[in-house]
């Protein structure tokens, strides 16, 4: 009964059902390439964020194992799989943390 009387409501006020119409925003020509670089650069730092949250975690993570954490082991282990095209370039950035392949 509520539904019904809710449905009468926006009729009679005339509000449409299916929400508001979307109207495309264009971009002025010269603005453009402002609005690409900024875009590039806002990608770039949130990927170097993302970069170092999972630095920071590897690093905990390893810590842990060190300190006979198996859990801690195996998840640093997973980040390392996950990430197999980051892999070369973590050993050369931080030979400290793949120091087990050594021994």
């Amino acid at each position: 009964m509520k539904a019904y009387g809710l449905l009468t409501l926006l009729v009679v006020l005339g509000l449409p059902i299916n929400g508001t119409p979307v109207i495309a925003q264009v971009i002025p020509e010269e603005l453009r390439q402002y609005f690409q670089d900024r875009r590039e650069e806002f990608r770039e730092r949130r990927e170097a964020e993302r970069r170092d949250e999972v630095r920071e975690m590897m690093f905990r993570l390893h810590r842990a194992c060190e300190e006979g954490d198996r859990r801690a082991c195996i998840q640093f282990g997973m980040i390392i799989g996950e990430n197999r095209e980051h892999r070369a370039g973590w050993r050369r950035e931080h030979p400290d943390l793949f120091g087990w392949e050594r021994r």
